[in-house]
């Protein structure tokens, strides 16, 4: 089954894309520094970390929830950001070590940042110059290096480039507590610029527990942004009472994890403002008064409450039987099947960018001043025909065609073609499409009752006006199957699917 949808969206992995740019280009460049990907609460495992305890220590560094030690029931501080954080707990002395090899690029900034806790139930604090906690002195102790990663993990000889964070100060015994809360700390990682060094979080016990918690870790490349982005390329599909807005997914910056995301609809003539919530990059939100127009927003959330929310969306929510989705020149379209004895319905719809298509249009092709209608169609009767009304929000171009990008009977690999026999303009700004389920036009090329059609008005370079906004598509060369393949491995999640 192929759709154009999921091409037309960025790719999930595209922080990890985004770093592997170049120096210009800010990133983060710690995995997992908020802590959150683990094996649960309690669980000493975090994924992007390695973990090294000295042979006989009790506890580790542990996934702690709530406002409890995760493995001794000692009041704590609930985590600063997010559901977990990073914190030592044990049942007995022992020294233990967390790191993870970070790689700064050249010609740029870098900067570290995190939140720190240290609660000692020891009446002593003491860090002498070693992370053997059977030593007969007393060694209650927490740290943050940048290390030499081809040091042991222990080491704290030259292996140290830099110490980040010490607790108590190695120069003489401290007071028994760090004080309430986490605290924020921040090291400039500059001097490191082309090289890769190993950050280590390291703790030692031998008089009582000791709890050192981090949170909230990062290392920036670039201009530590100040504040989360508004969700940007913003879309509706609107059915019903409901509405799913879909975006690009935020990202994290230091000190604040993206943990989830807000949405609101406000009435345009008053009324009660509508919410919805979702840890994903779409959110529901229910409840809309058919024929009612709503200004649709979405925020990220984190430990620091909502960031700013993205660009008003106009929702229209649709009347009995219809369905309206997003434009790519603002406003909304409203799609309706008239033929519902079918028992076709739709599941999704959405507008994308002709550039976005996995493959160059026919020779001769200008534009799709519209965009690309990628819809999919269910519960239809096997073989029955989906008889769909398009309205857009504007005229339609002179000497519109309708061309789809997929497999036929007659070629089963994705190609262009023209489908102007299941197309037909009604009025200026209304056209129609039929296709049936299993037959031309349906992309999964099977009678099972479910239609899957990309396709779009094309404006052919010789009929093309220059008043027509345009998407032109770029590249001209042809998409072989394994680039499809590779291409729908990083698309980004589908808007309405």
């Amino acid at each position: 089954m192929h759709s154009v949808k999921g091409v037309a969206r960025k790719s999930c992995l595209g922080l990890a894309v985004f770093a592997a740019l170049g120096p210009a280009q800010a990133a983060e460049l710690l995995a997992n520094g908020s802590f959150e990907q683990n094996s649960g609460p309690g669980s000493l495992v975090f994924t992007g970390w390695q973990s090294v305890s000295q042979a006989g220590s009790k506890g580790g560094f542990a996934a702690q929830q709530g406002t409890r030690g995760a493995i001794t029931p000692v009041a704590v501080p609930a985590p600063p950001d997010g559901a977990f954080a990073l914190m030592s707990d044990q049942p007995g002395p022992g020294s233990h070590v967390l790191y993870q090899d970070v790689a700064i690029p050249a010609g740029s900034p870098a900067t570290l940042s995190a939140r720190v806790h240290v609660q000692n139930a020891a009446k002593v604090a003491a860090a002498p110059a070693t992370l053997d906690y059977t030593v007969a002195a007393p060694n209650q102790q927490v740290r943050i290096d940048v290390m030499n990663p081809a040091a042991a993990p222990d080491s704290l000889g030259a292996g140290v480039l830099a110490n980040v964070f010490q607790w108590p100060p190695a120069t003489a015994p401290g007071p028994s507590a760090s004080g309430s809360g986490y605290q924020s700390l921040q090291f400039d990682l500059s001097a490191y610029a082309g090289q890769t060094v190993r950050l280590r979080i390291a703790e030692v016990d031998n008089r009582q527990s000791l709890f050192f918690g981090v949170d909230a870790m990062s290392v920036w490349s670039g201009s530590v942004p100040g504040a989360l982005q508004p969700p940007a390329d913003t879309g509706f599909f609107a059915q019903g009472t409901a509405v799913q807005l879909t975006f690009d997914p935020v990202a994290s910056i230091p000190g604040q994890t993206v943990t989830g995301y807000v949405a609101q609809c406000v009435p345009q003539g008053g009324g009660a403002v509508l919410t919805g919530t979702s840890s994903n990059p779409t959110v529901a939100v229910n409840g809309l008064t058919p024929g009612v127009a709503y200004n649709c927003s979405v925020a990220a959330q984190s430990s620091s409450g909502a960031g700013p929310a993205s660009q008003p969306l106009t929702v229209n929510a649709p009347v009995a039987g219809a369905t309206t989705i997003s434009t790519l020149q603002g406003g909304s379209a409203t799609l309706t099947v008239s033929n519902p004895a079918s028992g076709c319905s739709l599941q999704s719809a959405s507008l994308v960018r002709a550039q976005s298509l996995p493959a160059a249009p026919p020779q001769g092709a200008a534009a799709y001043p519209l965009g690309v209608l990628d819809l999919r169609s269910s519960g239809c009767n096997s073989g029955a025909t989906l008889k769909l009304s398009v309205t857009m929000p504007q005229v339609l171009p002179a000497g519109a065609q309708y061309w789809k990008y997929g497999p036929t009977a007659a070629n089963p690999a994705p190609h262009w073609y023209a489908f102007n026999d299941g197309f037909k303009v009604t009025s200026a700004n209304t056209y129609t499409l039929d296709v049936q389920d299993g037959g031309l036009g349906d992309d999964d090329l099977q009678a099972n009752g479910v239609v899957v059609d990309p396709g779009g008005i094309m404006v052919m370079a010789a009929t093309s006006a220059a008043a027509i906004p345009v998407w032109n598509l770029a590249g001209l060369a042809a998409t072989s199957a394994s680039v499809l393949l590779a291409m729908a491995a990083m698309r980004r999640r589908r808007r309405t699917r």
